[in-house]
């Protein structure tokens, strides 16, 4: 069966720049993460965690791509990174939302500094400009915009979630 959501998200993530491609996780993310609280709040075990395992494997993934050498910035996100995968894995052992609320605040928050950047007329640090075959996302690319390659993202990490 064809299923046409997968196939739109498929060719947004194929065709954006890079820096796009980055705040597409992070809005992926975040999304899973609040798929999580909501089977969480219905009681739905199995549904939780499989939301949870989706937004840890994005985050992780998005730190795995990280240049550590490209500067302080890149070593904070990585902190940063490090910190969100730890909130949204207790919240997910623990079945409790507080972790996953606090993960998603953060991610919010750097969504929002993502977006700013995608937005901006000059082009983004590259922090992550090493290519890196990553589990979470099969073969990455480079996240420099000024290196014109994309991001290779399985349907199955942007898939639709009823």
């Amino acid at each position: 069966m064809f299923d046409s959501t997968a196939a739109y998200r498929t060719t947004q993530v194929v065709s954006s720049r890079p820096i796009d491609q980055v705040v597409l996780l992070y809005h992926g993310a975040i999304r899973f993460a609040t798929i999580h609280l909501g089977a969480l709040d219905r009681g739905d075990l199995e549904s939780a965690h499989n939301a949870s395992i989706r937004s840890q494997a994005i985050v992780a993934g998005l730190r795995e791509v990280l240049d550590l050498s490209a500067g302080p910035v890149a070593g904070q996100l990585d902190a940063l990174y490090d910190f969100i995968l730890r909130r949204l894995t207790e919240g997910n052992t623990a079945k409790d939302g507080a972790p996953t609320i606090e993960a998603i605040e953060l991610l919010r928050g750097l969504l929002e500094a993502w977006q700013a950047l995608a937005a901006a007329p000059t082009t983004a640090p590259a922090l992550a400009a090493r290519p890196v075959s990553s589990p979470a996302f099969g073969a990455v690319g480079s996240m420099s915009p000024a290196a014109g390659q994309r991001l290779a993202i399985p349907a199955a990490a942007l898939g639709s979630v009823a």
